[in-house]
């Protein structure tokens, strides 16, 4: 296994709808390349909290004639989550995007293989970037650990790096 990039950062709901990019120079091609990528809090536990954005979501969305209706049911739209997804662009363009909601993910490259939503194939030498999308940060804060590695047979984990979250 040979770490390419192992970071970790906070954000915070002011975050949303952004994105964060590390860029990493691979010196020669990747026949396979894994990411171990986990976010947390995944939900919102603050129900007063919840109710005060769900009700400026109406109020940006939703006809003010329609907007009552919509509020008096504000428990269905529960819990809450924050998203954040992954995607990866190399020397010859986009390669893919894990856009799911699991705030735990193990991605693969590979020759001959690749996660769903990604293209298999080398990664050729040159810029590799990726971007973590803030889709929706609900909670004040939300701390990430990205831990990218090039080889390995798809078991191994860095279960040790995701812990420290």
């Amino acid at each position: 296994m040979n770490t390419l990039l192992q970071v970790g950062g906070t954000v915070t709901s002011g975050c949303s709808q952004s994105h964060i990019t590390y860029t990493v120079h691979l010196r020669d091609t990747i026949e396979e390349l894994h990411a171990e990528f986990a976010y947390e809090p995944k939900t919102l536990e603050d129900d007063e909290k919840a109710k005060s954005l769900i009700d400026e979501g109406l109020q940006r969305y939703i006809l003010p004639e329609s907007q009552a209706s919509y509020m008096s049911n504000w428990q269905s739209y529960l819990p809450l989550k924050n998203l954040m997804t992954l995607s990866f662009d190399d020397e010859n363009g986009f390669r893919g995007a894990g856009h799911r909601h699991d705030p735990e993910q193990h991605l693969v490259i590979a020759s001959g293989k690749a996660s769903p939503g990604l293209i298999p194939g080398p990664l050729p030498r040159g810029q590799l970037r990726i971007t973590i999308s803030l889709h929706c940060i609900v909670t004040e804060t939300c701390r990430y650990r990205l831990h990218v590695w090039e080889g390995g047979d798809g078991d191994e984990r860095t279960d040790a790096a995701l812990a420290s979250i």
